[in-house]
């Protein structure tokens, strides 16, 4: 696909950009495009002719002449084209006529958004749609939507056909929008056009609930059978659901002998399925003591089976990969695949890594995660999810409060994740010389070398050099400038333990609204981290956040002002140090008929001297 984040593609123009507001146009084509849709890794175009794919927009190859005008678009899973009142179900032939004279529609989270006009209008199912009551108060028209994973953006164009945008958050309902932005390049018409949204090859849209009810039966199958039982001997105080970001995911219980087959099929390997996550058990320890059998176990989830994959082949060199890339490596058309699948869900940038290959899925899974530094790996079963945090992080509106409904609140400052000076290094030029026999090695870029670095950061905690930022993508020193500046931690990490006093499900990266009024720290944080008693309520859920930026920054205030609040009582202690010293010689302590003060002195006479 076309090497951008953002892709705006109209008539024979392709325009491409890296922010949705700055576009510049990326090409000419030699085909007029009527319409057009990114789908299942390739292009579908609609020319004078028919409707055609294409992997560049460069080679184009008829797949049905029937379809000559219209709009398309898809839900992930079928191609659709609208035309005025009618949408047309490529795959199955299904047609539906409504009562809009539709200009676009786009597939957003569950629900389809049509433009008509200055309107926009929901549908669930194609049939039926509702119109969406927004704040425009705008002079508008011509409505396009682009949606990239947390936001959808509508363009539209005044009367004086100039381009401008609006960014609405709330996916669900594009209800309210904030202020308007003009687009700062107005060769867009909007008259024809689509935008899309690069990534959409390789990744997916999460669906997040706040629904905390589980499946309170907990299942066993042992290895090798197909026959699955009910444990009914569980001791409910033992089982405790593990989590930790890119670490451990794990169950933990003891069960007793009660003569079931259930106690006997918990051997080693063998499989426990709890709320629909499948967990191997790894350390089975069986006890005869007391008159009473009981095996304590520990299971991991299954994804760490993953390990059990290789990869025999190796790509030499270095070469640039996605996480869609490294995944598809490892994982599509492995005989040994063993049932892996995978999702990828963000915006990642795409990676130099050398000799890729030769080791296995765990290598995967880990180079992954050195190579992003901030993705998160989260499964559903044998389904390897890779999540930005922006993907992997919810808000249902929970808050921790100390003292109210949390007993204890831990937080712990790390630095070591500091960087805030980086060398940029972007595109290289093509100076290839076919006429000469001599190859020429010498490596030339766009723009030298350069540093970037966060002054604020520097001046607060000095000098922290990354990793350089290395991005075929960028041919120009401000773009790349401005890249690189997002790709910093200026600040330092802050993790907090909190021990809940309830005992709800927890949910792997939601948000709260952390509040410690006795320290005067307010901030939202993410959970990376828990331990669950699900079958004990009298154990609370431990809980561990990983901050937000807004942390460090309300810690460091709130440090510095207890800081300035000791150096001005040592001051007040040091001036009446300093004053007129008083020399009290007497028998009896002078406090009682004195006043005394600091740094005065007490001499006692001695018996027998005078």
């Amino acid at each position: 696909m076309i090497n951008s984040k953002y892709i705006y593609v109209e008539n024979n123009e392709v325009y491409t950009s890296l922010d949705t507001q700055s576009w510049k146009k990326y090409k000419g084509l030699d085909k007029t495009i009527i319409s057009i849709d990114y789908f299942k890794n390739q292009f579908y175009v609609i020319l004078a002719d028919g409707l055609y794919i294409s992997n560049d927009l460069e080679v184009f190859s008829l797949v049905n002449q029937n379809y000559t005008q219209g709009y398309l678009f898809d839900d992930g899973s079928n191609l659709y084209i609208v035309d005025g009142n009618k949408i047309f179900n490529i795959q199955s032939g299904v047609e539906n006529i409504v009562n809009l004279s539709i200009s676009s529609i786009e597939y957003i989270q569950t629900f389809f958004f049509a433009t008509v006009g200055s309107l926009i209008y929901k549908s669930k199912d194609l049939k039926n749609f509702y119109l969406v009551k927004t704040n425009f108060d705008a002079d508008m028209s011509n409505l396009r939507l682009l949606s990239d994973m947390n936001r959808v953006i509508i363009y539209f164009n005044d009367s004086k056909n100039v381009i401008y945008s609006r960014e609405c958050t709330n996916t669900a309902n594009l209800a309210y929008w904030n202020d308007v932005v003009q687009i700062s390049n107005n060769d867009l018409s909007l008259v024809d056009g689509k935008f899309m949204y690069n990534d959409q090859a390789y990744t997916e849209t999460p669906i997040y609930s706040d629904d905390r009810s589980f499946d309170k039966v907990v299942r066993v199958k042992a290895n090798g059978q197909d026959k699955v039982e009910a444990i009914t001997s569980i001791v409910p105080s033992s089982f405790e659901v593990q989590w930790e970001k890119n670490s451990t995911y794990q169950l933990q219980f003891t069960a007793y002998d009660d003569g079931s087959l259930a106690f006997e099929m918990i051997t080693t390997e063998a499989e426990i399925v709890f709320n629909g996550q499948t967990f191997i058990v790894k350390e089975p320890e069986y006890d005869y003591s007391g008159g009473v059998a009981t095996v304590a176990v520990t299971a991991t989830h299954v994804y760490n089976e993953i390990s059990r994959i290789r990869q025999y082949s190796t790509k030499s060199g270095t070469l640039t990969y996605s996480v869609q890339d490294m995944l598809s490596f490892y994982l599509d058309n492995n005989s040994d695949n063993q049932g892996f699948t995978y999702k990828v869900y963000g915006d990642f940038d795409k990676k130099k890594i050398t000799d890729l290959g030769n080791n296995s899925g765990a290598d995967m899974l880990s180079q992954i995660i050195s190579s992003w530094s901030t993705a998160i790996i989260f499964p559903n079963n044998k389904c390897i999810g890779v999540y930005t945090p922006d993907a992997f992080d919810k808000n249902f509106g929970g808050r921790i409060d100390f003292g109210n409904n949390s007993s204890e609140v831990k937080m712990t400052i790390d630095s070591t994740s500091i960087v805030n000076r980086v060398k940029c290094i972007g595109a290289e030029k093509d100076t290839t010389d076919d006429s000469s026999d001599t190859a020429n090695d010498t490596v030339t870029y766009y723009f030298d070398p350069f540093m970037v670095q966060d002054d604020a950061s520097v001046n607060s905690w000095g000098i922290h050099l990354g990793e350089d930022v290395n991005d075929e993508r960028f041919k120009d020193v401000d773009s790349m400038r401005a890249y690189a500046l997002t790709q910093l931690t200026p600040e330092p990490s802050i993790s907090i333990d909190v021990t809940y006093s309830g005992n709800e499900m927890p949910i792997a990266g939601e948000q709260k609204r952390v509040e410690i009024k006795a320290a005067n720290f307010v901030s939202f944080v993410s959970v990376i981290g828990y331990t669950w008693y699900p079958f004990d309520s009298t154990q609370t859920t431990d809980l561990e956040f990983e901050n937000l930026t807004a942390t460090i920054l309300n810690s460091q205030a709130n440090l510095n002002s207890r800081l300035e609040m000791v150096q001005q009582l040592a001051q007040k202690a040091l001036s009446k140090a300093t004053t007129s010293t008083i020399n009290y010689i007497s028998d009896t302590d002078p406090a009682a008929n004195n006043e005394v003060k600091t740094g005065d002195i007490w001499t006692k006479m001695i018996e027998g001297e005078s």
